[in-house]
């Protein structure tokens, strides 16, 4: 009776450690996968992006005594290259220069964008 017990704890611990050394394998295999599909480009756009709607978001809240008197709406973002990028913002109001010198600031900032590199302008639509 005793060898029967001592074989299912033998059993248990194999299958745990066999779904362990599964689980492992899945995440390395995922990672791989995701590190080689997406390049650095492509984080630093969706970064860019990111930033922009958070900053759309600090702005329209008041942060840092900015005051507008139309939400800011976030349209998108375009780019003809890698490095020229366009951040298109909606507001019924004519927004100041220091509004969207802040706005691009947040950006650059915020997601550590090279400003050497990248050069984001922002449109009112």
């Amino acid at each position: 009776m005793k060898s029967l017990i001592s074989n299912r704890g033998q059993l248990s611990l194999e299958f745990s450690i066999l779904m362990m050394v599964i689980l492992v394998m899945s995440v390395v295999s995922i990672y791989y996968f995701l590190e080689n599909t997406l390049n650095e480009e492509d984080r630093t756009l969706d970064r860019i992006e990111i930033g922009a709607k958070t900053a759309v978001s600090l702005v329209n809240s008041g942060y840092n005594g900015t005051n507008v008197d139309y939400p800011i709406i976030y349209v998108g973002m375009n780019y003809s290259s890698e490095t020229n990028i366009s951040i298109y913002l909606k507001n019924q109001s004519p927004l100041d220069y220091s509004t969207l010198s802040f706005i691009r600031d947040l950006i650059y900032d915020n997601q550590n964008i090279n400003r050497s590199k990248y050069n984001i302008t922002i449109i009112l639509i």
